[in-house]
């Protein structure tokens, strides 16, 4: 039986404003997310990625607009709903790439936990009880020892399970994470994926990644480049016969593969974001934009 959909999302047209005009940076990106489902976002540095994930929390800087998207979150339109604030962090958890980054320095973890339980109007009798059932959740197995530390007291590994504990004070639906595995090692990053789950059994996952070990943890992956999807589908069809030009440059940037990288090959831009590297690239390329292609997985290209 098919989970509930969770998340329906176009971009439409994301844009920042410069001083000389503006900027494309996503264009007709489509995301579907289901309960209990990992999806992963991948792509290079300037891909779109978080500024992706930023216009479904609706917290674009305030020069960058979405124009011609949607938003629907378990069935309701929240492009329509005057704020999405107070889902924020009950509905709607964010996971960062930096746990040490994201915390207030000047709080302590205690303090950090309260907040979010005060705005789920968690008594103010019940507090030290949850925060603590919190971090143990998270994996402090001696929770009273961490709750009064400062953020510069922690770990990197201890202040990332500090920011699942503020998430498993609620119970989201959706879940996004940025680079959440970012210079852990293969292990550590399956522990993270298992306490996810463990934590957030029904939440659908939203993951913000370029390491492709992560997006091979997930069930789905959707490849972009220049603020295009270019590829997606199951995420061992997609990471075993990747058919967009991209997704195989990727693929055989990994160490593994030789690091081979795809350096520019034309000065001049075309309709693809990949066209200028692309090896396959040719005049078709310039005379009409990418067409849909489906073979098991989903790809958008002139060629291929």
């Amino acid at each position: 039986m098919e989970r509930n959909l969770i998340l329906d999302y176009d971009s439409g047209r994301i844009a920042a404003k410069l001083d000389r005009g503006e900027k494309t940076l996503v264009q007709n990106v489509r995301l579907q997310l289901h309960a209990a489902e990992r999806l992963a976002l991948i792509g290079e540095t300037g891909s779109g990625k978080t500024m992706t994930a930023l216009s479904v929390m609706r917290l674009l800087p305030d020069n960058v607009k979405m124009e011609g998207g949607k938003l629907f979150f378990d069935g309701r339109d929240l492009l329509a709903e005057g704020s999405i604030r107070p889902r924020l962090g009950t509905e709607i958890v964010y996971i960062p790439q930096n746990g040490l980054e994201f915390l207030n320095p000047s709080r302590t973890v205690r303090k950090h936990l309260y907040d979010s339980l005060k705005k789920l109007r968690v008594p103010r009798r019940d507090r030290e009880s949850r925060a603590m059932g919190a971090l143990l959740t998270a994996g402090f197995d001696e929770p009273w020892e961490v709750l009064d530390k400062y953020p510069f007291q922690l770990s990197g590994g201890m202040a990332q399970r500090v920011t699942i504990a503020l998430a498993a004070c609620s119970q989201p639906k959706l879940l996004i994470a940025d680079e959440p595995t970012n210079g852990l090692d293969s292990d550590a990053t399956e522990r993270f994926f298992l306490l996810l789950d463990r934590v957030f059994p029904e939440a659908a996952k939203l993951i913000i990644t370029h390491d492709i070990a992560v997006a091979s943890l997930c069930d789905r992956v959707q490849v972009l480049c220049g603020g295009k999807t270019m590829e997606c589908g199951g995420a061992r069809q997609v990471l075993r016969d990747a058919r967009h030009p991209y997704t195989r440059a990727l693929l055989a940037a990994l160490v593994e593969n030789g690091m081979r990288e795809s350096p520019p090959l034309r000065a001049q831009e075309g309709f693809c974001p990949f066209y200028r590297r692309c090896t396959l690239a040719s005049d078709v390329c310039l005379g009409e934009p990418p067409h849909r292609i489906d073979g098991g997985t989903e790809w958008w290209c002139c060629r291929s």
